[in-house]
């Protein structure tokens, strides 16, 4: 049965708009009626075809203009599907305005509040369901220059993921550790020109690290004890997020082209399932400059998440991966969602959702972990 889906946005001061009378009686569910983030934000369904109300929906344009108010409606059908709006920072009325505005070039109109709190807001949407990658980078440039983090996603039933898996370095901690490691031993230009080689393509991943992990030969292990005292840093959001997942029966792991000391030290710190990363060789308690067995690589990184959700009775589609950098890629493309955490723009292009702004628990947000 096709239906139409009308929504108004009013400013908080204006307060909500009362429908006339002869649409007031077509209602079939008021589905929102809130103040929300400085807007009164309100959402019928009505069991009419957008044509047989176009005079009235016109009317109520022509009023809505004079008092700055914003109406949008859309037709339904019973094929529809539900999904979920979040934002996340920066609660100005004008976000939620660009925001609805572009969702509803989309075909997707707004209903029910979930959770509305502080600088988080979550609501239903309802309407075509399309690609949702698609949508949420339109909705990123809808919102550039607002500091606020936003994603369209479905709305998942509890349990339909197992496993989280998260790269360490600038997404896990705030830091990455063989160039804190290299500054302390006084190696950092040293350590800077192999990288910058290695972004330029000159050298692979696994050359790289291991020109690198030679320059730190000779220099005692417990160099990493003192970057890992001193140094090291969880990004924002990150203890929330691992309790969040645990919350919900999902479990999580850290995969790193990193050392696994630091690893280790997450793996205890935060009580994770799961930590994989570089063995440096260490012997009399010296680092040797040499890297033991394989080298965790992008690769590498998206085989374990493959041998961890077979693990778990499951498969990559039912994993959530999140990473920064190229090396994660592969990794995020193979999980069923993908997010890039304050990424290099190869990334962000090709994940799922973006984290641009917030801590790590915009993740939770994303996957409906805060609201459930």
């Amino acid at each position: 049965m096709s239906s139409t889906r009308l929504a108004i946005l009013s400013p908080a001061a204006r307060g909500p708009m009362s429908l006339p009378a002869s649409m007031g009686q077509l209602v079939a569910e008021v589905e929102s009626h809130q103040e929300v983030w400085g807007c009164w934000l309100q959402s019928w369904d009505m069991p009419v075809t957008v044509g047989e109300i176009a005079p009235f929906l016109d009317e109520l344009s022509r009023q809505a203009l004079h008092q700055e108010r914003e109406v949008i409606w859309a037709p339904m059908s019973s094929a529809e599907s539900a999904v979920r709006l979040v934002l996340h920072g920066a609660a100005r009325p004008e976000a939620l305005r660009r925001a609805l505005t572009t969702l509803h070039l989309q075909n997707l109109m707004p209903g029910r509040v979930l959770h509305c709190q502080g600088d988080d807001l979550a609501l239903i949407l309802h309407g075509s369901r399309g690609p949702l990658s698609a949508v949420n980078h339109r909705l990123i440039e809808a919102l550039e220059g607002i500091t606020l983090d936003v994603a369209v996603s479905p709305l998942w039933d509890k349990g339909h993921f197992r496993l989280l898996l998260t790269d360490m370095d600038s997404t896990l901690i705030s830091i990455e550790c063989i160039d804190e490691l290299a500054e302390h031993l006084g190696l950092r230009r040293q350590v800077a020109a192999i990288t910058e080689r290695s972004m330029a393509g000159e050298l692979d991943f696994q050359t790289s690290l291991r020109e690198r992990v030679r320059l730190l030969a000779g220099t005692p292990a417990s160099s990493i004890d003192t970057i890992i005292r001193e140094r090291l840093q969880l990004s924002p959001g990150a203890r929330e997020l691992v309790a969040a997942a645990k919350s919900q029966g999902v479990e999580v792991g850290v995969v790193s082209g990193g050392f696994t000391q630091f690893t280790r030290h997450l793996q205890e710190a935060l009580d994770l399932d799961y930590a994989f990363a570089n063995t440096l060789e260490i012997i009399h308690g010296q680092i040797t400059g040499q890297v033991l067995g394989d080298i965790v690589d992008a690769t590498a990184k998206a085989d374990i998440l493959d041998l961890l959700a077979i693990g778990l009775g499951t498969d990559a589609g039912h994993c959530i991966a999140i990473g920064d950098g190229a090396n994660d890629l592969p990794m995020i493309r193979k999980a069923g969602i993908g997010i890039a955490y304050h990424a290099k723009a190869v990334v962000r292009a090709q994940a799922d959702f973006q984290i641009r702004y917030g801590g790590l628990d915009t993740a939770a947000a994303y996957l409906g972990w805060s609201t459930a």
